[in-house]
């Protein structure tokens, strides 16, 4: 056994335990204990109805392995005679396999004190065989277990962070409903077909029942059409990613048209300093906010101009860079010395805007006049009947805030709501973190390999396939996932 499994199976065989609810003040705190000698930890439980801790453990073990909750006191099975319990509450027993990690499972559902909670710790420390988890740990055996996959192990995790509807929604569907993984899964079975035929040329391209050309002819049509697949769901927006990670929001433009002033407004506060004099943001300032469901990390960056200022330099370069990342550009300008937004659009000059919804938006409308506001006026019904978003407002006063606001919610909105690719409604899942596209882009180059028409051996196509599907496998870790496992459960919280 390599040094790596056998320190995996030797903390297997090790019991755990974790407070499973926020630290600190609350209710109700539950606190889990799951591996081999889980039951050992009924020792602290004792039955309201006895004082005798020697009737403790036999009651508990003969009555409370069902996962019905009864009602306990908590107790130090090494306090002296006479102490009070350390706390009453509710226990739960589940026996393996038909638990949350496979395993068999206690939980004490006590008050949510920090007091309580260390008492019951210190207590179950007391076990021998008996160990605190690690982050993560309790989700990672499930894993092992055979309970959950890689996928559904992050849409827990992305559950356990959601903040908004759209996160939790898109992390249930990863989660309770195994969308992601049975796409997958379809994709690879589709692969191991392709393999397997081409294995059967070889084994047994000479009976009269296996015909070579028409099995290539087959295969190479599977792969090409799973190949065009698997590269729309590459090249669509990554809708996935945004939902789980907040919608990338850039406010640009050049010195002094109240990018800050803005960025007040969507906040509702004041977030960032404001002042009359050009250059005063020199980094960029971050709020989050959530439009119609969605998360929206809208960016402050610094006036976008040639400077000698060599901290100021480094702003420009930080907005710029920024800019470069987002989703959505808001593209700023001065409603009262630039009507034509020119010096807004000059400042996106040198970003790549391909595949990002940019906003045009007037600021400063308190201080126009009415006929530069009848001509802005008309140039956003222009922006607009093109399919283009723009708007007018006044950061200072709020006028026309809200109809922006509206506006970056719709757009938002339009770069997060799922579009079938090829008839499938969840396109949406089947990238959601960067190793998925590592992943699915190995897969792909793979395909492309295997789905070659220029002559090529069998033997080669196969291993192709094989190394197509074995891409796709590591996604929901059915293979060689070890690297990666650190990477997906190291952001859990102890008692997960």
């Amino acid at each position: 056994m390599r040094v790596g499994a056998s320190a995996r199976a030797r903390a297997t065989a090790e019991t755990i335990y974790a407070v499973a609810t926020a630290r600190g003040r609350a209710g109700v705190s539950v606190t889990r204990v799951s591996g081999p000698n889980a039951l050992e930890a009924l020792r602290l439980a004792r039955a309201m109805e006895t004082s005798s801790p020697s009737s403790t453990a036999s009651t508990s073990r003969a009555n409370d392995v069902d996962g019905r909750l009864r009602y306990r006191a908590f107790v130090d099975p090494n306090a002296r005679a006479g102490e009070p319990p350390l706390d009453v509450g509710f226990v739960a027993t589940w026996r393996a396999p038909r638990s949350f990690t496979g395993e068999d499972v206690v939980e004490f559902h006590g008050h949510g004190s920090v007091a309580t909670q260390r008492a019951l710790l210190d207590a179950l420390g007391t076990i021998d065989g008996f160990r605190h988890a690690e982050a993560g740990e309790f989700a990672r055996r499930a894993f092992r277990n055979g309970k959950m996959d890689l996928t559904a192990a992050e849409g827990l995790a992305d559950l356990l962070d959601a903040e908004t509807e759209a996160q939790r929604r898109q992390a249930m569907r990863l989660t309770a409903n195994g969308t992601q993984r049975a796409m997958y899964e379809r994709w690879r079975d589709e692969l191991m077909t392709c393999a397997a035929h081409c294995e059967a040329v070889i084994d047994f391209g000479e009976e009269e029942d296996v015909s070579g050309d028409v099995v290539e002819r087959d295969v190479l049509t599977r792969a090409t059409a799973l190949r065009e697949t698997l590269r729309k769901h590459l090249d669509a927006p990554a809708r996935g990613e945004m939902i789980r990670r907040g919608v990338r929001v850039a406010i640009v433009g050049a010195p002094n048209v109240g990018k800050s002033s803005m960025l007040n407004a969507l906040a509702g506060r004041d977030a960032a300093i404001v002042s009359p004099r050009a250059g005063t943001t020199r980094d960029v300032l971050e709020i989050s906010l959530e439009l119609n469901g969605y998360k929206v990390i809208v960016s402050d960056t610094a006036g976008i101009r040639e400077t000698d200022d060599d901290v100021e330099k480094m702003g420009v370069a930080r907005a710029l860079e920024r800019a470069q990342d987002a989703d959505v550009l808001v593209a700023l300008a001065d409603a009262s010395s630039d009507a034509s937004g020119d010096a807004a659009r000059d400042a996106l000059s040198t970003v790549d805007v391909t595949g990002k919804d940019v906003i045009t938006v007037w600021n400063k409308s308190d201080v126009i006049d009415a006929a530069r506001a009848r001509e802005l006026d008309a140039l956003v019904d222009d922006i607009t009947r093109r399919g283009g978003d723009a708007r007018v407002v006044s950061a200072r006063d709020g006028r026309g805030v809200d109809d922006f606001i509206a506006t970056l919610a719709r757009v938002v909105a339009r770069k997060c709501e799922r579009t079938s690719v090829e008839g499938d409604d969840d396109d949406a899942l089947a990238v959601t973190r960067s190793r998925h596209r590592v992943n699915l882009t190995s897969c792909v180059a793979a395909l492309e390999r295997a789905a070659r028409r220029a002559p090529v051996p069998l033997e080669l196509r196969a291993e192709d396939f094989r190394l197509a599907a074995r891409a796709l496998a590591r996604v929901t870790g059915s293979y060689d996932v070890e690297d990666v496992l650190d990477v997906v459960f190291r952001d859990f919280c102890v008692g997960k």
